[in-house]
C-alpha cells in the first residue's frame, strides 16, 4: 500500500492528472477533462483538479474541481456545474475520508467560501442533500434487451418504426448546433426554462463529438428532425445528457425508437452501461418512464462544505418560467446567454 502524502491543486490540464484519469478505471465521462473544458470554454470558469500524491509524487486520487465567483462573491468550487453526478477517483491505499480531508485542507488554504461535489464524500463536516435521482441500465444483447421492456416501451417502439420515424446519428457540426438546437429551443420554450447558448453546443461538438467521447441522434419522421438526444460516451459508459422533441411528433413515439437505437448501437460498439441521468424525484412520470426499461432507480446526494451562498435561483426560476413560456424563443435565448454562467 502507498502511503498518501501531499494534497494540492493541479491545472485540469496538468500532465499527470490528465493520465491519472484517462487511465482509471472507475472514471466516467464526467471525469474525462474534455467535458469540464467544454464547460469552461463557454462560461469562462477555471479549471482545476484537487489532488492527492504520494511522498514519491505520485497521483493517489482526485477530483475535478471548477471554480466559479471571485468577483462580487467569494469564489466557491464545484465538482462539477451542469453535471449530474462526479464521484471521487481513489487509487492504491486512499480513501473517500482521506481525499475529503485533503478537499478541506485545500479549501481552508485557498480561502474558497464554500465546495460542493456531486457525490458522497468523507472526511469533514459536511452537509448532504438528496438533490434527485439517476437511473442505470446494464446493457445485455439487444434481442434479450428487447424482450426485457416492459410491454408499453416495446409498442411504443415498434409504433415509431412501423409509422416510419428513423434515427440517424449527426454527421456535422450543424445537426447539432442548428437541427438539434432549434428543437432544444422550443423544448425549453415549452417547459419554461432558458436554453443553453448556442456557443455551449458548438463547444460540445468540438470537444466531445469531433473526439469521439460522444454523439447526437435524431429521429426523423417524412426528412424532418423531430427530436434529438446527446449523449456523451467513454470508459464503457454512455450518459444522456440532453433531449427535445416536438410536441407534436409526441403520438409517434420518437423518444422511445431513439433509446432504443442507443440501447442497439451501444451493444454493438461495445458499450455496457447506458445512464439516462439526472430525474427530480418530484417528477414521477420521468422516472416510470426510465424504469420501464429495466433501469435501475439509485439515490443522487450531493454534499457541500462551508458556508452556502443564499441563491434566488429558486425564485427567480418561478418568475422566469411564465415569461418564457409565453414570449417569442429569442427571449428564452437572450436569457440563456444572460444568465447561464451565473446557474453553477
Amino acid at each position: 500500500m502507498t502511503k498518501a502524502g501531499m494534497a494540492g491543486m493541479v491545472s485540469a490540464d496538468d500532465a499527470a492528472w490528465r493520465t491519472f484519469v484517462l487511465g482509471h478505471p472507475s472514471a466516467h465521462p464526467f471525469h474525462h477533462p474534455a467535458w469540464a473544458a467544454t464547460i469552461t470554454d463557454v462560461y469562462g470558469y477555471e479549471p482545476l483538479a484537487a489532488t492527492v500524491r504520494s511522498e514519491s509524487g505520485e497521483i493517489l486520487g482526485g477530483l475535478p474541481i471548477v471554480e466559479v465567483g471571485g468577483r462580487l462573491r467569494r469564489s466557491r468550487w464545484i465538482a462539477l456545474p451542469f453535471t449530474d453526478a462526479c464521484t471521487p477517483l481513489l487509487g492504491d491505499g486512499l480513501s473517500n475520508q482521506r481525499l475529503g480531508a485533503a478537499v478541506a485542507e485545500l479549501q481552508r488554504q485557498h480561502g474558497v467560501g464554500s465546495v460542493e461535489i456531486r457525490s458522497p464524500i468523507d472526511g469533514f463536516e459536511t452537509e448532504r442533500v438528496l438533490c434527485g435521482v439517476n437511473h442505470r441500465l446494464t446493457l445485455t444483447d439487444p434481442d434479450a434487451a428487447f424482450r426485457s421492456f416492459e410491454p408499453q416501451v416495446r409498442r411504443n417502439i415498434r409504433k415509431a418504426l412501423g409509422s416510419g420515424v428513423t434515427v440517424r446519428a449527426a454527421e456535422e457540426r450543424e445537426d447539432l448546433t442548428r437541427v438539434y438546437f432549434d428543437l432544444h429551443v422550443e423544448t425549453r420554450r415549452r417547459l419554461g426554462v432558458p436554453p443553453q447558448p448556442r456557443r455551449f453546443f458548438e463547444a460540445f461538438w468540438r470537444r466531445i463529438i469531433e473526439p469521439g467521447l460522444g454523439f447526437v441522434l435524431l429521429a426523423q419522421h417524412n426528412g424532418a428532425a423531430i427530436a434529438g438526444a446527446v449523449f456523451l460516451e467513454w470508459n464503457g459508459l454512455m450518459v444522456y445528457k440532453y433531449g427535445a422533441s416536438d410536441h407534436r411528433s409526441w403520438p409517434l413515439r420518437p423518444n422511445n425508437v431513439l433509446f432504443w437505437e442507443c440501447v442497439r448501437a451501444g451493444w454493438e460498439r461495445g458499450v455496457r452501461t447506458l445512464d439516462f441521468g439526472r430525474s427530480d424525484l418530484e417528477n414521477e412520470g420521468l422516472r416510470r418512464f426510465k424504469e420501464s426499461w429495466g433501469a435501475t432507480e439509485e439515490p443522487l446526494v450531493y454534499t457541500s462544505l462551508g458556508r452556502k451562498q443564499k441563491s434566488g435561483a429558486g425564485i427567480g426560476e418561478r418568475i422566469l418560467r411564465p415569461v418564457v413560456r409565453t414570449s417569442p424563443t429569442w427571449v428564452g435565448r437572450t436569457l440563456g446567454e444572460a444568465l447561464y454562467r451565473f446557474a453553477a
